[in-house]
């Protein structure tokens, strides 16, 4: 009697996809069973796994990060499978179990996919054969997740005991002050975008910080769509905040345990108003409400603000840019580091 090799080899096969210890075109080894594995949107279960390389940054990047994978992977009918960077960043604050982490020891990259700055009509095609997306280590564009943007608000949900916190929080807030109706959250980004070099991030790429006209600006365009409004900032340098914005009628909240609670809290707000920044992103993104941000802070016609950050294709189109920039700033520009 002759063996059934054909029989045999997919027997193999099947036994060593879902062991995870063989690549064939596609599958990633993972850390964890794929079939308990609960899909956002159904895909095939037969589909391979697609993931991203990750960064060394910090919570809204690797949110970034996420996000962008689900997105891309949304529209290439894939599933998805993180690096146990991204996972381990996100698990910190969210139900990430969801999602299986991929086995580093034995992964092998198969036909990279690059992708750029922004979503692209090709990344609408990823290969099947492709099991890792790379290119932009820091993606932070919506337009790569915007399709899906109910799905990351579904899995972007802190804890009960964070969200019972901040919601204690806005209660005693609404004893101090009963009228109020309305919460715009704000978050003011200073940090490495002031001080993380000579000048900071900002004069690295040849920027302006942001000024107090723009918190005046944003303050009444809230204060005249909306009646009985408490405005409350958070922020990783909130002596900044104290000093400058109670002339606003903005309140400063108190230090908090971490970003998780800073972040929360601008999720519970009606409305957000943010700087510039990935966290004051997702503030704006998960809250759900209206966002105004600082827009024009990047001097025009260099390279990163024509081809890396465009306005356009990092803030969602409903969201409201305000620009506090004179005529002609731009055209008498000195970038003060450098010059």
């Amino acid at each position: 009697m002759g063996v059934d090799v054909s029989h045999g080899i997919k027997t193999l096969l099947v036994v060593c996809a879902v062991c995870g210890v063989v690549f064939v075109f596609g599958y990633l080894p993972l850390l964890e069973d794929a079939s308990v594995v609960r899909t956002i949107r159904p895909t095939p279960m037969g589909v391979p796994y697609l993931t991203i390389h990750t960064n060394e940054g910090r919570l809204g990047n690797q949110m970034f990060t996420f996000a962008s994978l689900l997105g891309l992977a949304y529209l290439n009918n894939r599933r998805i499978a993180l690096l146990p960077r991204n996972h381990k960043v996100l698990s910190e604050y969210f139900d990430m179990s969801f999602f299986p982490m991929v086995d580093e020891r034995w992964f092998v990259h198969t036909q990279p996919w690059s992708i750029g700055n922004w979503l692209k009509e090709e990344d609408r095609s990823i290969p099947l054969e492709t099991n890792i997306i790379k290119g932009n280590y820091y993606p932070t564009s919506f337009t790569f997740f915007h399709h899906v943007r109910e799905e990351i608000r579904e899995i972007f949900r802190f804890s009960d005991e964070i969200r019972g916190h901040v919601q204690e929080f806005l209660r005693q807030v609404k004893k101090v002050r009963p009228w109020t109706k309305v919460y715009v959250g704000i978050h003011v980004r200073r940090g490495d975008y002031i001080a993380h070099s000579p000048g900071g991030w900002l004069r690295d790429y040849n920027g302006r910080e942001v000024d107090l006209e723009f918190f005046q600006k944003a303050v009444d365009y809230f204060k005249n769509k909306y009646s009985n409004v408490t405005f409350l900032a958070v922020s990783e340098d909130r002596d900044w905040c104290r000093k400058h914005l109670s002339q606003f009628g903005i309140l400063t909240t108190p230090d908090s345990a971490g970003p998780a609670q800073d972040l929360s809290l601008l999720m519970e707000c009606n409305h957000t108003i943010m700087t510039y920044g990935t966290y004051g992103f997702w503030g704006g993104f998960l809250s759900g409400g209206e966002v105004v941000y600082f827009t024009d802070f990047l001097k025009p016609d260099t390279n990163f603000a024509q081809n890396y950050f465009r306005y356009d294709k990092m803030y969602p189109p409903e969201w409201v840019g305000i620009s506090t920039t004179k005529p002609g700033y731009w055209e008498n520009y000195t970038n003060p580091f450098y010059s």
